[in-house]
């Protein structure tokens, strides 16, 4: 988590973006208790600004505000396959929108993305930040704010669990394989196979990520 001395004008949105990043990096992880003076400590801010982005994080469902505390929300292994549904669905629907209007350059732009995901030595989080800009790139071409905004909504909330996901894979030769395999799948037009590999992609990520929180390393 980012320590360092706020020194802008925006205080309350540096806040706000510096704790939304520390969560959904997985920096503070889903279940870690927080407090309000320790966090405006460490950022040398006062109570208030902190306050604030607490509660907008709360709004998105990223915390839990208890009597003397606040909580990073932890989802249940259910509660995480029901977002991942949650995301299948939206994302099925990016897809089905977004495929007619690709054009070279998007598919330029998808290709670059993933041959930075292919280098060697990429970090964890690295890859988890590239992964998303690959998906929502795609969904993108949907051209629906709407639809978009939902998507990222949805993906805020799973991102926790995404960087548990980077962190417990031994590589993302995989999770690349099955990324290539949807991106020749968008080029070709092909729109049936494309939501059958989405719903597949998915749900290797929801098994790794259930998996992992089923069964945490030992400390």
């Amino acid at each position: 988590m980012d320590a360092q001395p706020i020194k802008v004008a925006t205080v309350n949105d540096e806040v706000y973006t510096r704790l939304h990043q520390a969560i959904t990096s997985g920096a503070l992880m889903p279940g870690m208790k927080l407090t309000i003076r320790s966090i405006a400590d460490s950022f040398q801010v006062s109570t208030m600004p902190v306050r604030d982005a607490l509660r907008r994080l709360e709004a998105s469902g990223l915390v839990v505000f208890g009597r003397r505390s606040v909580t990073v929300t932890l989802l249940s292994p259910d509660e995480v396959e029901q977002v991942f549904q949650i995301r299948l669905r939206l994302e099925q629907l990016a897809a089905e929108w977004a495929i007619s209007r690709i054009g070279p350059h998007d598919l330029d732009d998808l290709e670059q993305i993933l041959a930075q995901m292919d280098e060697p030595a990429l970090s964890a989080e690295q890859w988890r930040v590239l992964n998303q800009r690959f998906h929502l790139r795609f969904y993108e071409r949907a051209e629906s704010d709407h639809l978009l905004r939902l998507i990222r909504d949805v993906w805020s909330k799973v991102e926790p669990y995404m960087a548990i996901y980077a962190s417990r894979v031994d590589d993302f030769a995989e999770a690349q394989q099955q990324h290539r395999f949807m991106l020749d799948l968008i080029r070709r037009g092909d729109l049936s196979g494309l939501l059958v590999a989405t719903a597949h992609h998915l749900d290797y990520t929801a098994r790794t990520v259930v998996s992992a929180l089923e069964d945490p390393p030992v400390s």
